[in-house]
């Protein structure tokens, strides 16, 4: 599944870079390309991965490049104002290539919090691919305001999007922990369990396809109800059964190949969902 990712804000951007950075060393044929939307440029220029070109500064005449603070209602009306900008450098991209686009921002937040519904609703609007987010909600020791942006945030972003992955920083704290020492590792997780379904069904030769397949079409209309979603993550090591052990012992091993992935199925369900 090829997806073209629009990362807004200081999270948004980070995690974006992290899947261009994840895509380039995976064995899979490249998936996703990424643009990077933010008012402060010292966040642009933190990015590795993302190319210049694809980093766009929007409200440089009314913030001077300094970002909005956590004022997610300038940062939304900048994004209105300037969305001219974000959508010539989509037409920039050949979006045939694309199955998706995939906007991700912190809920939380301003750049990203204000920006994303208004983003997604213009790209709709343009473009006949779906749009799908990744909503990042604060922990509830972050403070009220980073609460209060993200119910107004995520009251514009449903309507906007074909389906909303949410992720619950709170969920993915360790005892002790503050949400600055663990956005890496969340961050990680995140890339971690798109990533992987995105590259479902991408091989490189005959040789790397699985024995069952998922296409991006499949995926596609898994999320066509829309609303919010939640992603498990859960792996196994697969048994190597040669030629003849599964010709004479057929049903055997359809059962347990049916048990394994069953089983993988409910940890993954039961496990540490994106949003408990």
């Amino acid at each position: 599944m090829k997806i073209l990712i629009i990362g807004l804000g200081q999270a948004g951007g980070k995690i974006a870079d992290l899947f261009i950075k994840d895509d380039r060393k995976s064995h899979a044929p490249h998936t996703m390309e990424a643009i990077a939307v933010n008012t402060a440029v010292s966040d642009l220029m933190g990015l590795k991965y993302i190319p210049q070109e694809d980093r766009i500064l929007l409200g440089e005449t009314l913030v001077k490049g300094h970002g909005v603070g956590a004022d997610n209602k300038k940062a939304a009306e900048i994004a209105e104002d300037e969305i001219e900008i974000i959508l010539n450098r989509i037409s920039k991209l050949d979006i045939s290539n694309f199955d998706a686009f995939l906007l991700i921002a912190g809920l939380g937040g301003g750049t990203g919090s204000g920006s994303i519904s208004v983003v997604a609703r213009h790209i709709k609007e343009v473009y006949d691919e779906p749009v799908y987010s990744i909503g990042i909600l604060p922990a509830p020791n972050e403070g009220d305001i980073y609460t209060l942006n993200a119910a107004r945030s995520l009251k514009a972003l449903l309507p906007s999007c074909d389906a909303t992955i949410l992720v619950d920083n709170g969920a993915f704290l360790r005892a002790g922990e503050s949400v600055k020492e663990a956005y890496d590792r969340i961050n990680e997780e995140i890339v971690k369990r798109i990533g992987i379904l995105a590259r479902c069904g991408e091989v490189k030769s005959r040789k790397h396809v699985g024995e069952m397949v998922v296409d991006a079409s499949e995926i596609i209309n898994t999320l066509r109800d829309g609303g919010i979603c939640s992603i498990g993550y859960a792996s196994e090591r697969v048994q190597k059964e040669g030629f003849f052990s599964r010709l004479f012992k057929k049903k055997q091993y359809e059962i347990g190949k049916a048990s394994r992935i069953l089983s993988v199925v409910k940890r993954a369900v039961k496990g540490r969902l994106l949003l408990p």
